[in-house]
């Protein structure tokens, strides 16, 4: 089968932000398609996607040339060959001739990339996470255990939190579907007592609550009320994403959370009072993403007991990944595809996170779709770890309810066996 021809698509994202969607069919009728994401709490170090910023058009955010890009330079490229996401990966590198994608945009690139890993899949008769698993030469694929967002702050929500994402984790579960099931008693409950006390409360950009707390420790009060409403006291592990860059003073070099200045040596010691008080499992961009020493510092003390997971100090790239490990900046690492731009980059990233043993999360975005590409991922390179939002819109109980429907597949298939 060979590529007959690629198509790209305005659609978009669930914050009403255009987005790049791509369609690659094969010359025997059959396709395959994908839909990016944007973030909107990016760090530095991300690769470029592609907006028409000079043009007035829907403020600026169309991504028509990106999709330009993708007819008038990938397509001709690559149609007429095998679909084949590595090698045409790296031809997309290859046209881009950028650090960063800012030629082609990490959003057209990101596509054409995914839609040709489908083809692919669909050509070579496998289930995407199977090719996935092929292509890092792992011989077994494990669902991940999900972070899952119940309440939103920072950028995400319009309320005073400081904290960007207060999620919680099932451990110590049989199954992942049993882990949302004790996560939806969770959210539901949370949502129980917010109304009987008074609060209003809306949804925030990520599926989870946004509550008009005037401090996190309250966000971190109710979880704990509701777990133990829930009586999962046991089950149930804290995980923060501080999003710490955009709370930092460059001119004072300290941090404002909740209304109170912080150093980061002192952020340092906060975040190991929260661990004593509160069943904290993991901080997410717990520092700014450019302060390397106070990294080495924080995990030095607090990363035999706390995943100390970097994202914006990352951005799904292999030699950032490989500065951190190095200099034991982290033990964890946040994966996002288009923070990079390519199938083949990410997978990259993820597997030099596994052979030196730091942690795999891979995440979703705040510009999120419908597109549960996030779950073959985390599956295929049996990540460890997902994060995907809350138990609410669609955009992100669609890649938990793709978990579902992979888990229950590989159970038959394991019952089959015998």
């Amino acid at each position: 089968m060979k590529i007959e021809s690629i198509q790209a698509f305005e659609l978009f994202d669930a914050l009403g932000q255009p987005t790049v969607a791509c369609t690659v069919v094969l010359d025997n009728g059959i396709f395959a398609s994908s839909i990016v994401p944007s973030g909107q709490s990016k760090g530095s170090f991300e690769a470029k996607e592609l907006r028409d910023a000079k043009n007035k058009r829907l403020f600026g955010m169309g991504v028509s040339k990106a999709i330009e890009n993708i007819q008038t330079i990938i397509a001709p490229a690559l149609i007429g060959l095998p679909p084949a996401v590595v090698e045409m990966d790296l031809k997309m590198i290859e046209l881009d001739g950028t650090e960063d994608k800012s030629n082609l945009g990490s959003n057209a690139t990101l596509a054409v990339s995914i839609a040709i890993l489908r083809a692919q899949a669909i050509a070579e008769e496998l289930e995407v996470y199977e090719l996935i698993a092929h292509l890092c030469d792992y011989e077994r694929v494990t669902l991940p255990f999900g972070m899952f967002n119940l309440i939103n702050g920072g950028m995400h929500a319009h309320n005073k939190l400081s904290i960007q994402e207060f999620m919680i984790m099932p451990v110590g579960v049989d199954s992942f579907r049993s882990s949302v099931e004790i996560v939806a008693e969770v959210f539901h409950q949370s949502a129980l007592l917010l109304k009987k006390s008074g609060r209003f409360f809306g949804i925030g950009d990520e599926g989870g609550y946004s509550v008009p707390f005037d401090h996190d420790r309250e966000a971190l009060d109710l979880i704990m009320q509701a777990v133990h409403d829930c009586g999962m006291q046991k089950q149930i592990v804290i995980a923060l994403d501080v999003a710490a860059t955009r709370l930092y003073d460059e001119k004072l070099k300290t941090y404002k959370l909740s209304g109170k200045e912080y150093t980061a040596h002192e952020l340092i010691a906060y975040y190991d009072e929260l661990r004593k008080q509160y069943p904290l499992y993991s901080i997410e961009d717990g520092l700014h993403e450019s302060d390397w020493s106070s990294w080495q510092e924080m995990t030095k003390q607090l990363g035999d007991n706390l995943q100390i997971v970097g994202d914006d100090l990352f951005a799904t790239n292999a030699a950032r990944i490989a500065y951190g490990i190095e200099h034991q900046s982290a033990n964890a690492a946040v994966i996002k595809p288009n923070q990079v731009g390519t199938v083949t980059e990410t997978l990259q990233a993820i597997k030099l996170c596994k052979e030196y043993e730091m942690n795999v999360i891979v995440s979703h975005r705040s510009g999120e779709t419908e597109d549960t590409f996030l779950v073959d991922l985390a599956v295929g390179t049996s990540a460890g770890q997902i994060k995907a939002g809350g138990l609410m819109r669609s955009e992100r109980v669609s890649k938990y309810n793709a978990l579902l429907q992979i888990e229950d597949s590989l159970m038959g298939s394991l019952l089959d066996s015998y």
